[in-house]
């Protein structure tokens, strides 16, 4: 049985691989993600169900606070059977991470309890250097309790979309490598925040405004005096096939700072557009903060495929059918969303947006 968990701003494309290990039917899976800071693959093995966790700790991780904070967030790797909740043991992990196509760290990872840490390190150097106690028997690196693993390099600089491929080399025992075309592959995106900020003038009043989004970067905010909105855009990738897949879900995720009391706060909520579509449906504004009104837009799947087939059927240029931008505009109004206070519940508001 394949079964897929959600987590807040998350979303998950799934792909199905079958393995047979041991003479065992191993089905694994690919899952895709925008906007992710953790993630649980399953997968049936045997008469054991493997699921594997990957998890960003602090579940935040923008790259402004990489820059100002000098953060150090650690990924967590844990394969485990769901049904009893215990780690799987003597686990090697081959990890692979990509940024945007570009392979910034291939490396083998061994934890005998099943549980790796790696904690990263953002610098800037050319190449990733990774730090830690080798296995004797696997020549790989072993995260032990309090003492994870060290990657440092040219990792989580940029904003958006990291790609973790983890392959499974050994389950049980690690002396036993499996075959190349049994190992289970699974993939994941997780999401690192990138922070643009910008000063608008509005009404002859310069404002601060900050824009974050995990997908990709942000870039060209403006404000429009006529239309009284707050613009920006960011690269997307428009490939209806792609969308369309009925096992690919979308999620975009975008927050907006903005700043209280101020004129793009004084209207008491806020209308917000994506490609010109009105997806105030869609925004939340968390105002637990007396100083800011944070603006999330967060759009699903069937809302991407709307802005994406007007994108494409309202294009003169093949050559812009697949990559290009997409714009966003937030307007102030008092007919828009309004701010909530209290907890907000993200993980709720993904599941009823996704139904």
């Amino acid at each position: 049985m394949i079964m897929i968990k959600f987590f807040s701003i998350s979303v998950l494309f799934l792909i199905l691989f079958t393995f047979v290990i041991n003479g065992q039917l191993f089905i694994s899976k690919s899952v895709y993600g925008d906007g992710l800071f953790m993630e649980e693959l399953s997968a049936s093995f045997g008469d054991r169900t493997a699921d594997l966790l990957i998890r960003l700790n602090p579940p935040v991780v923008t790259t402004e606070t990489i820059q100002e904070q000098s953060q150090k967030p650690t990924v967590q790797f844990k394969l485990f059977d769901s049904s009893t909740d215990k780690n799987f043991k003597e686990v090697t992990y081959f990890i692979t991470i990509e940024k945007d196509g570009e392979t910034l760290l291939s490396n083998w990872f061994f934890n005998p309890n099943g549980n790796l840490t790696i904690q990263m390190q953002p610098r800037n150097q050319n190449d990733i250097s990774v730090y830690g106690q080798l296995d004797p028997i696997m020549n790989a690196y072993t995260s032990r309790e309090g003492s994870p693993v060290a990657a440092a390099g040219p990792i989580f600089l940029e904003g958006g979309l990291y790609h973790f491929i983890v392959r499974i080399v050994t389950v049980d025992f690690s002396r036993t490598i499996l075959p190349d075309d049994q190992q289970p592959v699974f993939d994941s995106w997780l999401s690192i925040g990138a922070a643009k900020n910008a000063n608008l003038t509005v009404n002859g009043e310069q404002l601060p405004i900050k824009v974050l989004s995990y997908y990709d970067e942000i870039g060209n905010i403006t404000y429009d005096n006529r239309a009284k909105s707050i613009n920006f855009t960011m690269p997307f990738n428009y490939d209806l096939e792609r969308l369309n897949d009925p096992k690919n879900n979308v999620f975009v995720h975008q927050e907006i700072e903005v700043p209280v009391p101020s004129p793009l706060s004084g209207s008491g909520g806020y209308l917000g557009y994506a490609n010109g579509k009105d997806v105030t449906d869609v925004i939340m504004v968390d105002g637990n903060n007396k100083t800011k009104d944070v603006v999330h837009f967060m759009m699903t799947k069937p809302i991407v495929q709307q802005i994406a087939e007007a994108y494409v059927n309202n294009s003169t240029n093949n050559n812009n059918k697949i990559n290009g931008l997409m714009t966003f505009s937030l307007i102030p109004s008092a007919n828009g969303t309004v701010p909530m206070s209290g907890d907000m519940n993200m993980n709720m508001t993904m599941e009823m947006n996704m139904s």
